[in-house]
């Protein structure tokens, strides 16, 4: 007669602690390095053939104007009338943090209000403006 003898189990634990600390660690990296911005106004892009080189400079910030589909225009992400853009664009000249302005307008947004936007921005000091497209083949623009 064979006799079978049996080992005893022994439980095994898998210690989390370790675990835990990782993922709170990773998730306080992802919080310190995100960065947060206001949204800006949504507007739907034209589309263009080619991608603009990234002219963007680090050191300081472009103002943001927008033209909305009914014509409205808004001045980093505020309402604003064309007769009071120029004084805005002052103040935000005179804080000196900003050298340079991107235009976005909807595709069906009236083309004499981009012209008068465009030389409004001219005529307050900035000579530096982008227009901003969307590239065709590429996915939508995210702002």
């Amino acid at each position: 007669m064979n006799i079978v003898h049996r080992r005893p189990r022994s439980e095994t634990s898998l210690d989390m602690t370790p675990l835990i600390d990782v993922v709170f660690q990773l998730l306080i990296f992802l919080l310190v390095a995100t960065r947060f911005t206001k949204p800006e106004t949504t507007v739907e892009l034209p589309s263009g053939p080619a991608a603009a080189e990234n002219q963007t400079l680090p050191e300081r910030q472009a103002l943001s104007l927008a033209i909305t589909s009914d014509g409205g225009i808004t001045c980093a992400n505020e309402p604003i009338t064309l007769e009071a853009l120029p004084s805005a664009i002052a103040a935000h000249l005179a804080a000196g943090n900003l050298n340079r302005a991107e235009i976005r307008g909807d595709k069906v947004s009236d083309f004499g209000v981009f012209v008068k936007l465009l030389e409004t921005t001219r005529a307050a000091g900035i000579q530096s403006i982008a227009i901003v497209k969307q590239v065709e083949g590429a996915a939508p623009a995210s702002r």
